[in-house]
């Protein structure tokens, strides 16, 4: 019943908002830590050279984008299953997605202009992990494919944090069989 007490006082799109905003506080001062450590390493042996500031914005940018991403996908798939089997079965499709780009990253990083590769600049869910690849690599990236990349990728967290809302809106209150993804895409449908 607290559920429907806090869905009567706020919307679905603010609670499932907050969830995710509340987790990424702690992943952004987890990304500080470690990369206040590794600045501080390159500043003490005099190789910041090495690193240019730009990147860490672009950085920062898709660590936001793809954590939105992410968060809201698992948000969506935790409100509409009771209990940790029901679960499992949805998230295999979404982790084997997660992990699309760590099976292209070598070759992403031998050629971060190839076509495939920019190709997968663009492509929602993979793009942000693609692009930090080709950000790392020894060529340049032209400027105009990292923002178009982040425009796609926030377009991308803006759906996928609204279709988290929907399903969050009917998944939360339902109780019996466990919903398909068929299901879930009515559910976003229809609230």
């Amino acid at each position: 019943r607290v559920m429907e007490v806090l869905l009567s006082a706020v919307s679905p799109m603010q609670l499932m908002f907050g969830k995710i905003i509340g987790q990424m506080a702690v992943g952004i001062i987890i990304l500080i830590v470690y990369g206040g450590m590794g600045i501080a390493g390159l500043l003490t042996f005099a190789l910041m050279d090495l690193l240019e500031p730009i990147k860490l914005v672009y950085f920062v940018c898709f660590f936001l984008i793809s954590f939105l991403t992410i968060a809201s996908i698992m948000a969506a798939v935790g409100s509409a299953v009771n209990d940790m089997r029901e679960a499992q079965t949805l998230q295999a499709p979404i982790i084997m997605l997660v992990m699309a780009p760590f099976f292209i990253w070598s070759f992403v990083q031998r050629a971060p202009n190839s076509p495939l590769a920019v190709a997968l600049s663009f492509t929602p869910l993979v793009n942000p992990f693609t692009m930090i690849i080709r950000l790392g690599g020894s060529e340049p990236i032209p400027t105009w494919q990292v923002l178009v990349s982040i425009l796609v990728g926030a377009a991308t967290a803006a759906f996928m944090v609204w279709a988290a809302a929907k399903i969050f809106r009917i998944g939360v209150l339902m109780y019996g069989k466990p919903p398909n993804f068929a299901t879930l895409i009515r559910w976003i449908r229809m609230a």
